[in-house]
């Protein structure tokens, strides 16, 4: 009988509802910024002028200025207590006016409110604009970070007062309701900078201070870097103190690039003398403790001249330049030049003063020298990438007076810009000795890691007998004479003379059938590095790492021997240092008599293994130096096996988008099918369609601003195919929504058709029936799912704990919601269950469903559970793909279930094709089955004439 149904207009009421609410509820398609009156503010201050937008100018300051502040606590809200206290100014457009010496500018100032935020002028520098959608400021922020608070401000600069006042108010960001009113004013903004400038002013709150939206005002400090000249080391420097020797030289043309960023790696040696009530170091004020470790980081730097100006900061933590706050009394502002008749960097600083807030600051005696030297052969017992001398040109009598200060650092930034660099090995004959041994035949015949390749540089977990565990790494640092950095990473190998080499090391691997025993060894040392070993999860128990080392210690090992890339075995000797948090690495002594082997997998298997090893003392037990044996296990994949991981993830998203396209196709199917033969529309179940509607619906719930709007604050992915991929989820969330469409469209179908007069009517009854008993298989369902979640997820817990195999545990906790998502996946998977109980209570035999549907959407369902199973064999534990396709929290995953639900489908479908063919309640013994059968009804005469 022929049904007239409704035409597609709720669906598409649906979807312009929800663009109109993504489009307008989302912050960047909001007006942010407010009109003030400058007058009213900053008249007193710069005087308001009529700017010329077609006659652009350039301001003192730099277009994109980093500095540090102090105060306005109210601004960062919670995160008031956080260790960053930069901020960042970027200028977004200088124009002249009608007055001259006036400049109108236009400016954002972001308050950076992470612990993360780093210091590095160029990390910000990128993917900054001056867009109003402030989506774009927050891209390198960590999702638990709260987003960084900006100010849009606009005002005046001149030239003769060398003042610039600005208003302004914030711009509004993700998850953040905050309408902050701001003046921002600033002094000594002149065009000339030298050693003692500084920028310092203010910014004030415009609201009053019984408004929610106030804050206190915020004092701000900022380093020139345009215009700069150097004054301290115009000329030649005197000798002074130091008698360092001559040391190596940076290659042509890479002064800035050598010396841009030291980090935390200077570490001190103190006279015997000193202590932390007596005045041993170059700072003015008394910090209380002596701090162990320096940080140089330049803010300006000329290649041509080859100067540059840094800032120095002392402190007692070795990342303290990336977390903790800028403090001007532990830092010096100075200035370095480099020595060419002694290869030497020689600098001169000032210490910063500070009366209260930062926009007092000034800079005053430029009386502290330091001079670095550059050492051109390290061994296992020498490898200072660094030497230094700190001393004061001040008479003891001076109250600037400090004693004489020795530096050293690893220099782990170092060597890439010093290829001359050698390495002295003394303890290779001692490890071929240690290290002898029958060789594994079948290891011969498998590839392993070339000895230049990147896959020799892994992190890894180290856990003792007591169940103590630490995480490190572990990287090579020359390969017989050959620096390995610049084999290793390609982008100044085309600068050394042995680049054809290189490139011929970096692109093959080892096979033992075309490598003969004599020349697959090769002398290599290593650095390796874990943070001292602790108990995991809050266990305590009553055991040591050794007598010198606690939980907070870091171990630094280096080590030198030998790789047989034949076996994909590495056999060293280390000398072990442990760097305490409160005494001095020079204070240390090297403990030498250490055995590292470590076991490298396979290139050639499919689903690569760990990296295993043991790290032991050769003492007696009776040593105070001993320690018993620790385990060392990688979970740093091989390059193969990343390269691997991206194929997969092409894979996947090729596998959404056949998916969702063969889904389309099959419910177009249904509905030629149902308008082909519209007398059975009715005895399609409705549960069943509503299940395969919200299956297509709630993935667009979720991800519907994706359809539209390029998402800026989720995880960016950069791994070459970038653009590809966020092209293709896209396309992903359009078939999506045309297969959400069709289904809807198909629901609305049996809807109206159920709801006519006839036999359709007549169904209702049978409907409700197969629903309830649905729903209760549901929920008991339920219930069993979320049990087997709990019991999953503490398996897991306790798997990784106990065995540290693989990468570390994500941390998360039970979650009932977590266990329902899953259940979920399973429901869409036996979509038919509301069909077969629909027809088993009806007891009829209509070809409700054509085959095409449900045969083709049940195979579309679980096509993930077999893709899981040959993604499981395929890839490492820690790089399942990508996830996209088959996520592990839409669906039950693991072998067993893979093997279980596709039968299941199968076996559903089978019964929808025997009640089918046969009546509905074929499956049931006889005396079960209802007597009583719906048959067709032949449509009417009439509205056949019609």
């Amino acid at each position: 009988m022929a049904t007239k149904v409704g035409s597609l207009r709720p669906a598409w009421v649906f979807t312009l509802l929800c663009t109109s609410l993504s489009l307008f509820t989302n912050p960047s398609w909001q007006a942010t910024a407010k009109q003030f009156s400058y007058s009213d503010h900053c008249a007193s201050t710069v005087p308001e002028a009529t700017p010329d937008r077609y006659s652009l100018a350039t301001l003192p300051l730099s277009a994109y200025q980093t500095g540090f502040f102090t105060g306005g606590g109210k601004i960062r809200g919670p995160s008031s207590s956080s260790k960053s206290n930069s901020f960042s100014f970027l200028v977004c457009d200088v124009s002249k006016t009608d007055q001259d010496g006036v400049l109108k500018v236009e400016a954002n100032l972001r308050f950076r409110t992470s612990g993360y935020d780093y210091y590095v002028e160029g990390d910000y520098g990128y993917g900054q604009t001056c867009s109003e959608d402030t989506s774009v400021w927050v891209t390198h922020v960590p999702r638990r970070a709260r987003s960084p608070v900006t100010f849009r401000l606009e005002g005046f600069w001149s030239e003769s007062s060398e003042k610039l006042c600005m208003v302004g108010s914030s711009l509004s960001s993700r998850g953040d309701s905050l309408n902050l009113d701001a003046v921002l004013k600033l002094n000594n903004v002149n065009n000339s900078a030298d050693i003692t400038s500084l920028f310092t002013g203010t910014l004030e709150s415009l609201s009053p201070s019984d408004d929610e939206n106030y804050f206190d005002a915020v004092s701000i400090l900022m380093f020139p870097q345009k215009n700069y000249k150097y004054s301290l080391v115009s000329g030649k420097l005197s000798n002074g103190k130091s008698n360092l020797p001559r040391g190596l030289a940076p290659r042509s043309g890479s002064f800035c690039s050598a010396f841009h960023n030291l980090g935390g790696e200077l570490s001190y040696k103190y006279g015997p003398d000193c202590s932390p009530v007596k005045h041993c170091t170059p700072l003015s004020g008394p910090l209380g403790y002596l701090p162990p470790v320096m940080s140089l980081y330049e803010i300006h730097c000329s290649e041509s001249e080859r100067k540059m100006r840094v800032l120095l900061r002392f402190s007692n933590d070795s990342d303290f330049w990336y977390y903790g706050k800028f403090d001007p009394n532990s830092t010096l502002v100075g200035e370095a030049m480099w020595d060419e008749n002694k290869n030497h960097l020689e600098m001169k600083a000032c210490q910063i003063k500070v009366a209260g807030s930062f926009s007092t600051a000034r800079v005053d005696d430029c009386s502290v020298r330091i001079e670095l030297m550059f050492p051109g052969v390290w061994s296992i017992r020498e490898r200072n990438g660094i030497l230094g001398h700190i001393w004061s040109e001040n008479s003891q009598k001076d109250s600037g007076y400090f004693p004489d200060i020795m530096l050293r650092g690893t220099g782990r930034s170092i060597p890439w810009e010093f290829p001359d660099l050698k390495y002295k090995y003394t303890e290779t004959e001692r490890v071929r000795k240690l290290c002898q041994g029958k060789r594994d035949l079948k290891r011969g015949r498998e590839r392993y890691p070339n000895w230049f390749s990147r896959d020799m540089t892994f992190s890894m977990l180290v856990k003792n007998s007591e169940g103590k565990i630490g995480r490190g790494y572990s990287y090579p640092l020359f390969v017989d004479n050959q620096m390995y950095e610049q084999y290793a990473y390609g982008t100044r190998v085309s600068r050394l003379d042995t680049a054809s080499s290189v490139t011929r090391h970096e692109n093959t691997t080892v096979d033992s059938r075309s490598t003969s025993s004599s020349n697959a060894r090769f002398n290599i040392s290593y650095h390796i590095g874990f943070n001292g070993l602790q108990y995991m999860k809050g266990k305590s128990k009553n055991a040591n790492f050794n007598q010198s080392g606690s939980s907070n210690d870091q171990v630094e090992i280096s080590a030198e021997g030998v790789y047989d890339a034949q076996t994909g075995e590495l056999c060293m000797v280390g000398c072990k240092s442990v760097l305490s948090t409160v005494e001095k690495l020079a204070n240390v002594s090297l403990d030498c008599e250490i055995l590292i082997r470590l076991q490298f997998p396979p290139l050639s298997k499919r689903r690569q293994d760990h990296i295993v090893g043991t790290i032991e003392s050769m003492r007696k037990p009776s040593d105070l130096l001993h320690f018993k044996r620790q385990n060392v296990t990688s979970y740093s994949p091989y390059m193969e096996e990343l390269r691997r991981s991206i194929w997969g993830m092409d894979l996947e998203i090729c596998l959404v988008l056949a998916s969702n396209t063969f889904l389309c196709i099959f419910i177009g199917l249904q509905i030629l099918h149902a308008k082909k033969h519209p007398e059975v529309i009715p005895f399609v179940s409705i549960a069943m369609l509503v299940i395969l509607t919200l299956g297509c619906a709630i993935p667009l719930v979720l991800n519907f601003e994706a359809l539209f709007l390029r998402h800026r604050t989720g995880q960016q992915i950069s791994l070459g195919s970038g653009r590809w991929l966020e092209t293709n989820e896209v396309l992903v969330r359009v078939a999506t929504m045309i297969a959400f469409l069709m289904q809807f469209r198909l629901l609305q179908l049996t809807w109206a058709a159920k709801k006519k007069d006839g036999v359709g009517a007549g169904l209702w009854f049978q409907e409700k029936k197969a629903s309830i008993v649905s729903l209760l298989l549901y929920a008991i369902g339920a219930l069993a799912a979320i049990i087997f979640s709990w019991r999953s997820r503490r398996f897991e817990d306790t798997a990784v704990d106990a065995d540290l195999v693989g990468f570390p545990s994500d941390g998360r906790g039970f979650s009932i919601l977590e266990g329902l998502k899953c259940y979920a996946g399973l429901i869409l998977d036996g979509f038919l269950l509301p069909q077969i109980l629909l027809n088993v209570f009806r007891n009829s035999s209509e070809r409700a469903l054509s085959c095409s549907f449900y045969l083709g959407t049940t195979l579309v369902r679980l096509l993930p559970h077999g893709y899981d199973l040959y993604r499981a064999r395929t890839y490492s534990p820690q790089f399942y793909g990508s996830y996209i396709y088959g996520t592990p929290d839409g669906d039950f995953y693991s072998t067993a279930w893979d093997v279980i639900i596709p039968l299941g489908g199968l076996v559903f479908a089978a019964i929808i094709f025997l009640q089918q063919r046969f009546c509905g309640a074929c499956m049931m013994p006889k005396r079960f089955r209802n007597s009583v059968a719906y048959q067709k009804v032949p449509a009417m005469a009439d509205d056949a004439s019609l």
